[in-house]
């Protein structure tokens, strides 16, 4: 039985009948790591949401909006080029604070609270995990002021990333952007590809 970590702007809702092992018993709005993509949205939503390509083209992201994802926002799919299937490598979803374009000091503490509740929660899931957090200040030179909260959990078959950011007030309003904290599930074969080939 699929294990759902499910994350609301209201709080954190974790169904765990066991200790999870395997980096595909979990899901956000549904989605595991493995699943296909079309599962979830059809072909035309796929062809048509924004795309990020890099350096290394293995793989690609898509950035998709929709109606089907209760939760979030919006929801980020990590696929390889050239799949007709679009299984998912990788995939994360997003809780924004405050509004795009806005500075909004508020931000960095809610987003911390808010990280540290889930942090809590993922502790009791992966209790064997291996563990590391950072702070961060800068992102180079898309925006020096920007405030960066991290902690990753390292499992045998994959890695949950939890990411807090708050932008500066000139980035914010230079592009259009939005502080939120990010949870994604990750394949070790698509973490191996962004650290050593994508950029």
């Amino acid at each position: 039985m699929k294990k759902l970590l499910a994350i609301l702007v209201l709080g954190l809702f974790l169904i765990t009948p066991s200790q999870a092992n395997d980096i595909r018993d979990f899901q956000i709005e549904g989605i595991s790591v493995g699943d296909s993509l079309l599962k979830f949205v059809d072909k035309n939503t796929i062809l048509s949401s924004r795309k990020y390509t890099y350096k290394d083209n293995e793989f690609y992201t898509l950035d998709i909006w929709s109606e089907k994802f209760k939760e979030y926002p919006v929801m980020q799919f990590h696929l390889k080029n050239n799949d007709n299937n679009y299984q998912i490598h990788g995939f994360s979803g997003a809780l924004i604070f405050g509004k795009s374009s806005i500075y909004y000091p508020e931000s960095e503490k809610l987003c911390k609270e808010k990280k540290n509740s889930i942090e809590i929660e993922i502790d009791k899931l992966f209790k064997n995990a291996k563990k590391y957090s950072r702070d961060i200040v800068g992102q180079e030179d898309y925006d020096p002021e920007a405030i960066r909260h991290e902690t990753y959990f390292i499992l045998n078959d994959g890695q949950v990333w939890l990411q807090c950011v708050t932008w500066g007030k000139t980035a914010k309003k230079k592009h259009n952007i939005m502080d939120n904290l990010r949870i994604s599930i990750v394949s070790n074969e698509f973490d191996k590809w962004m650290t050593n080939k994508a950029y």
